[in-house]
């Protein structure tokens, strides 16, 4: 059987969904060509896990399932704007999402070191949590878009995460459809 790209991520509630599709829906210009996420695909990568091995799967998810139970529900906030790698050269815009607190540093430490002891490459960058909107190909006037972009304001908003998904990444000629492998829950107050 033929591996498929996998990654773990933070699924968002409905109405972060709304206000991100909206959000990116404002600043669209038909004369560029950037590659918008689609609302249902929108996201917080944790971990890229890439080529795995579907056999494996149900033994993967008993190791990640056991880290997740034991901790809380993370909550997260909405922030500023942002480019991948940077301004001069834009591949990827997001919105940033900031912890409220240390355990989704700590979650993110113990989850890297269970992905390594099964095999997968680990990303050892400083996780900056992010919410992909965009991946650009072209954009006719760069430099006024960057701008506007990074000065666009982004809304308050508070949320909650209670689940960590496993999810499949097959590529189309319209983009990435993602399916989902597996569900985790964080624990919660009657656990």
């Amino acid at each position: 059987m033929e591996p498929s790209r996998t990654f773990l991520a933070l699924p968002l509630p409905k109405e972060v969904h709304g206000y991100l599709f909206s959000f990116a829906k404002q600043i669209k210009n038909p004369k560029d060509a950037i590659n918008w996420v689609k609302r249902a695909n929108i996201h917080i990568t944790l971990s890229f896990l890439g080529d795995t091995n579907s056999e494996l799967i149900e033994e993967h998810a008993t190791h990640f399932e056991n880290l997740i139970s034991k901790y809380s529900p993370i909550e997260l906030g909405l922030m500023d704007t942002g480019i991948f790698p940077h301004a001069n050269d834009p591949r990827v815009l997001w919105i940033g999402a900031a912890p409220y607190n240390e355990a989704l540093n700590s979650f993110k430490s113990e989850l890297n070191h269970i992905v390594k002891e099964l095999g997968y490459e680990v990303d050892y960058r400083k996780f900056q949590p992010h919410i992909t909107l965009g991946r650009v190909k072209s954009i006719t006037r760069k430099s006024k878009f960057i701008h506007d972009f990074l000065l666009e304001e982004v809304r308050d908003m508070n949320f909650e995460v209670k689940q960590v998904k496993w999810f499949k990444s097959v590529l189309t000629p319209l983009g990435a459809n993602y399916e989902e492998l597996k569900a985790f829950n964080f624990k919660t107050g009657d656990q």
